[in-house]
């Protein structure tokens, strides 16, 4: 160990053996791999692939052991690429034997020693399937856009099995659809349809949703945004990579701009707090009956989730067009469509039931102030409206101060009837 001679001889085996190919080592960083590109080996013509002296054998069917070679219980040459790569998996330096070579001419492939015959078998079929393909490059759907996000999001959609609970396009049914205690009036219990995710939710607060489903650091087993499902989000734990390729694909999935840039809500002036208070707790729009408040003898009947998680949670120009008409966008929804009207005189949308007095000379948008008051909801004035117990859910008691400007009314009346007749869609790859 004390010849300094040793030292020179070590670093020129780890170079030939290729040490470098796995391990971290100062000095090596730019050395080279030793082993044969494999990226289209499957492709690779029979006359490529060296059987050593074993060539003749492998096309009589007797294999390096001298036993005969069976397929499909016959006799048969192994004289292929299914028969190479079989072989050099079994003992890497079969192609060895019988041949005068130095060290350094020596096959350096390491014997990886697999447990059974069916990793051997794997290992071959995924060689095999390496090909080279014949389609030109320029014939290939590579683009370059949003769709490009669509393309690699589908790949973990798939992977993860996203389309066994949620619905990611329209008339695609999800596997817990069809289970029988979904089928007599219990749709509401089905996860979310995803359709339209990327127009619903602000994409930072899905993706610390997709990292941690529970929104929770404390209760991890639970649903963090509806309590009320039979079934739990799992905790996939996705890589950081995995989660950006996620959030991206939602959001061009349904055509929407990057980054997110949240839209001011003009704040609310107390007698319109008042309406919009009203209106949540009348009788053709009772909000409450259905949505989570916090209190637990409520929730345990609740079918959406709590209004204190929207401002960190939803995109305002989605909310306002799923209020408008929610079955457009969810036909299963036990949400009421029809409980606004179009006022064609004064270009706005009003309120289709009866209104209080209040409303009288009340000119703007009746769905837009039901909009920012949601979006401006506190605990205080969620207590105000007759919530008993807890008002929050998770983290959003922390994130739930009035936010607003001084600007004046956008006028988006145009617009809103646009996307009150539409619904963003995840196209197929």
């Amino acid at each position: 160990m004390d010849n300094p001679a040793l030292k020179s001889k070590g670093e020129a085996l780890v170079r030939q053996y290729g040490c470098a190919g796995c391990h971290e080592i100062k000095g090596l960083e730019e050395q080279q791999r030793i082993g044969t590109e494999l990226t289209v080996e499957g492709s690779k013509p029979i006359e490529r692939f060296d059987f050593a002296l074993f060539t003749h054998k492998a096309e009589e069917g007797i294999l390096p052991d001298g036993r005969e070679s069976m397929r499909n219980g016959k006799k048969a040459s192994w004289y292929d690429a299914k028969g190479f790569f079989e072989q050099k998996l079994t003992n890497p330096a079969i192609y060895d034997v019988g041949k005068k070579k130095g060290p350094d001419e020596r096959l350096r492939m390491p014997n990886i020693y697999f447990r059974d015959r069916s990793e051997i078998d794997a290992v071959s079929t995924f060689l095999l399937g390496s090909v080279d393909s014949n389609v030109p490059a320029n014939l290939k759907y590579n683009p370059s856009d949003q769709r490009q996000f669509i393309q690699e999001g589908w790949w973990l959609v798939k992977k993860y099995n996203c389309m066994g609970c949620h619905n990611l396009q329209i008339g695609q049914r999800s596997v817990l659809m069809d289970l029988p205690q979904y089928q007599l009036g219990e749709q509401e219990k089905l996860p979310p349809r995803l359709v339209t995710e990327g127009a619903r939710v602000n994409p930072d607060w899905l993706l610390r949703f997709l990292k941690n489903p529970s929104l929770s650091d404390t209760d991890t087993n639970r649903n963090g945004v509806r309590q009320y499902l039979a079934v739990r989000m799992p905790t996939f734990d996705f890589s950081p990579n995995e989660l950006q390729t996620l959030v991206r694909f939602f959001n061009a999935g349904s055509a929407q701009p990057m980054p997110y840039i949240p839209e001011q809500q003009e704040a609310l002036e107390s007698q319109e707090r008042e309406m919009a208070r009203a209106l949540f707790t009348s009788q053709a729009a009772p909000c409450l009956k259905c949505h989570m408040t916090g209190d637990p003898t409520h929730d345990k009947t609740a079918t959406a989730p709590n209004f204190m998680m929207a401002r960190e949670r939803l995109k305002p120009q989605w909310t306002e067009r799923w209020i408008l008409n929610p079955r457009l966008i969810d036909p299963t929804t036990a949400m009421p469509s029809g409980l606004f009207k179009r006022d064609d005189a004064n270009n706005r949308f009003v309120f289709s039931a009866e209104t209080p007095a209040s409303f009288n000379g009340y000119k703007k948008d009746h769905a837009d102030l039901l909009v920012r008051y949601m979006f401006q909801i506190t605990p205080d004035e969620q207590a105000k409206l007759g919530v008993k117990g807890p008002s929050t859910s998770g983290a959003a008691a922390d994130k739930s101060k009035t936010t607003g400007s001084n600007e004046g009314p956008k006028k988006r009346s145009i617009e809103r009837m646009t996307l009150a007749k539409r619904a963003d869609v995840i196209p197929s790859p």
